[in-house]
This record gives structure tokens, sequence and C-alpha cells, in this order.
């Protein structure tokens, strides 16, 4: 009996301190294995921090940059970008000059069916006759339009000007963002590896292809409300952005009647005394004349002399202007086409203008997001210490957004 308690007893302390082996085993373990993950814990905590990267996505490839190339590849498509866009530019200026040459040229070639009728009988009595109902300004001006900018039809092709620039803006720029795509495609490989399936990058994305579809890629709608809307906002006004083609007919008439021949075509006063001098003479020789052959008649005497007071006083009237014609037509002209000219290059300027803040708008977008590119991840730079001097001239000062 007291041999199968002191076997009990033994068994019991046998388990007790065979437990007390193992906890301390699993407890020296333990101790192993977390000092070894705290250490390599350490570690990595002392080692620097993960690499800022950022994808771009072109062509609908998805690849990563990593930060020690996103300066290279932020100037790289900078360059690519500007220079597009001023190639674009030069392209539309071009197309610009030559399709208002076009337009004015049937105005400039009208400007001569108007001094012949200036420089006619029928001119100059017509103008006698609104003289005397004080509207002569307003006839001349009416003749104007209708010897001139009517037969050189200047507002319907003005019209047709402005939707055939926007059609080719619109061209311009689809091609000009196939061409840039293709360089910066170039430069994103030589500065990016393939994205790994399942890899997580610390930093931005850039969809590329994103800002070419909304910026270079638009349709003739949204390129006709960019032209009209800039228009409105430079100054142009709005009626000439609905309707440039009347606008510039009025204003460039206006013009024509401002100069110094068009106003000395209303004053009629000088004229008409420097030919009563003549015509008073020569008016009265001629009723004599008539009345001296259509003596016999009797009576009808003084109706041959009426008549041949008109005649001489035609006459005279055709000399005079014929005169006035070798003397001056050749300044009636110049001062119109001169008149004509100035409207001419004042448009040209204008669209000029008009479209080059288009094209800036369009690219603005691609040129801030390269230049976002140089700015290393957690750091901040103003976006227009970024921009380069000639980049200052051709872009607003504007804040840049953060690439999305």
């Amino acid at each position: 009996m007291n041999r199968g308690n002191t076997s009990s007893t033994k068994l019991v302390w046998l388990g007790f301190f065979g437990m007390i082996v193992l906890l301390a085993l699993l407890a020296s373990f333990a101790l192993l294995r977390g000092g070894k993950q705290l250490a390599e814990k350490q570690v990595q905590q002392q080692a620097g921090p993960v690499q800022a990267l950022l994808y771009v996505i072109l062509n609908g490839e998805r690849r990563v940059v990593p930060e020690a190339s996103r300066l290279q590849l932020s100037l790289d498509m900078q360059d690519a970008v500007d220079a597009e866009r001023k190639t674009l530019q030069q392209q539309l200026q071009q197309r610009i000059d030559a399709a208002v040459a076009v337009a004015f040229a049937p105005v400039h070639g009208h400007v001569g069916d108007f001094a012949d009728w200036y420089y006619s009988l029928t001119g100059e009595y017509m103008r006698y006759a609104h003289a005397v109902g004080g509207d002569m300004a307003e006839y001349l001006e009416q003749r104007l339009k209708e010897t001139v900018f009517l037969p050189a039809a200047l507002d319907v092709n003005l019209d047709a000007m402005l939707a055939d620039l926007n059609a080719g803006l619109l061209q311009g720029m689809q091609q000009s963002g196939g061409r840039l795509a293709a360089k910066l495609q170039l430069f994103v490989a030589a500065n990016s590896r393939p994205s790994d399936a399942g890899e997580v990058v610390i930093g931005d994305s850039l969809d590329l292809d994103q800002l070419f579809s909304s910026n270079l890629q638009l349709s003739t709608t949204d390129v006709s409300r960019q032209v009209f809307a800039t228009l409105a906002a430079t100054g142009t006004g709005a009626a000439l952005a609905k309707g440039m083609g009347a606008a510039v007919v009025k204003k460039t008439v206006a013009d024509i009647a401002a100069t110094k021949s068009f106003h000395a075509a209303s004053a009629l006063l000088v004229k008409l005394a420097a030919k009563s001098a003549v015509k008073g003479g020569g008016a009265l020789a001629g009723a004599g004349a008539g009345a001296l052959v259509c003596s016999p008649a009797g009576p009808a005497a003084l109706v041959c002399g009426a008549i041949g007071g008109l005649v001489a006083w035609v006459a005279i009237d055709k000399v005079v202007i014929e005169l006035d014609e070798a003397l001056n037509r050749k300044v009636f002209e110049d001062d119109i086409h001169a008149a004509i000219t100035v409207q001419q290059e004042q448009l040209k300027e204008s669209l000029q203008q008009v479209y080059a803040k288009v094209l800036d708008e369009s690219f603005l977008p691609l040129q801030q997001n390269a230049q976002v590119l140089a700015v290393s991840a957690g750091e901040f730079i103003p976006a227009d210490l970024l921009l380069r001097p000639e980049d200052e001239v051709d872009y607003e000062k504007q804040a840049v957004s953060p690439v999305r």
C-alpha cells in the first residue's frame, strides 16, 4: 500500500517537473523567435524609406517610373509638348494668313467698280439728289456695300473661313496628339519598366491617355465652342463670335467712311461752287447757241435754248468729272484699299491670338503634368518655379493641380 502511494507520488512529481521543463523550452523558443523578429524589424526601420514610384498609363499600358527617373522624363515630356504646340501654332498662323487674304481678295477687286460709279454722271447726280434729301453719307455707304461687299460676299466667305479654320484646328490637334503620343511612348519606355501584376506602388499615377483624350481629341462642337468663347473673352465681341462676317463688313464700311476721300465725297458744296463759275458761262453760251439754231422756229427757240443749256451743263459736268477722276481717282481708291487692309490685318491678328490661346489651353494640362513629374514624393515646389524661361512667355502662371 505504501509502495503504491510512493509510486504515485513519483509520477506526480515527474509530470510536474516535465511540464516545467517543457514550458521553459517553449518560453526559450518564443524568446529567441521574438528577439529575431524584433531585430529584423529594427533593421527594416533603420533602412531607407520605400522608394516612391509613379504609374504612367500610355496607349493602354501601365508602366512604373522610379523616382530617380522622374526628372529626366519630366524634361523630355516638357520639351516634346512645347515643340509640338509651337509647330501646330505656326501651321495655324500660316493658314490664318492665307485664309484671310483669300477672303478679302474679292473686296479689293471690286473697289474699282465703286470708283467707276463714283466718277460717272449717274453717280454725280445721284449724290446731288441725296445731298438735297440730307442722307448722302448713308447713301454712299449703301452704294459701297452694293458695289463692293455684296459682290465680294465677304460676310459669307468669312463665316465659311471660320468654320474651315475650326476644322483645320481639330484635324491639327488630332494629328499633333498622335505624334506627341509616339514621342512620349519612347521617353516613357526609356525611363520606366513594365508594371508587375499585383505590384504595390507608393506614389502618383499619370494617365496620359486621359489627358490626350480630354484635351487634344476634341469634337467639332468642342473646338467651335472654345473658339467662340475665346473670341468673346478677348474683347472681340459675342456678335463677332456668332456672326463674324457681318460684323467685319460693318466695321470695314465704317473705316472706309472715316477716310479723307470719303469725307470729301460727302462734301459737295466745294465741288458745286467750283463748277458754278464754269457752268454759268457755259450754260449761257449753250442756251444762246440753242436759241440761235432754233430761231426760225419762233416760240420753239425757248425750248431749244433750254435744251442747249442742259446739254452744256451736262457736258461741263462730264468734263469736270473726268478731270476729277484723272487727278484724284488713284488716291480715292488707295484710301479705300488702305481702310480695307487695316481691317484685314486687325482680323488676322485677332484670329491668331484667339487660336493661339485655344492651343495654349489645350496643351497646358499636358505641360503642367509633365512639370509635376519633377517633384519628388512628399516634396512641394511651386509650379511657377518649374517653368522654364521660354515657357513663362507662352503659359499663364497657374497653380498646378496634383497629378491623379
